[in-house]
């Protein structure tokens, strides 16, 4: 897995949560495909990427981030671009 933050961008008030579920995440992973996930803050920026590697990690680390209130854009695009998941506050 692969967490980074985009430097000088606030950290979202629920960074600690996103931080737990990621590394419950982490020890899904299995060999795959690697699976890109942005996650904005409460201002609507980007503020953290990361890639997990295998289909079960990814699926476990996208429910989860979604079971605490954020809204994947790309949740029906099966062609998204850059992120396979972007994360947002609705």
């Amino acid at each position: 897995m692969k967490d980074n933050y985009v430097e000088g961008i606030a950290k979202s008030q629920l960074d600690d949560e996103i931080t737990r579920i990621a590394k419950k995440a982490q020890r899904r992973e299995l060999s795959g495909k690697e699976m890109v996930t942005a996650i904005q803050n409460e201002d609507g920026t980007i503020y953290r990427v990361i890639c997990i590697e295998g289909m079960g990690a990814y699926i476990y680390l996208a429910m989860e981030i979604t079971g605490i209130g954020l809204v994947d854009l790309h949740a029906e695009n099966l062609n998204p671009g850059k992120y396979d998941s972007l994360f947002i506050f609705k």
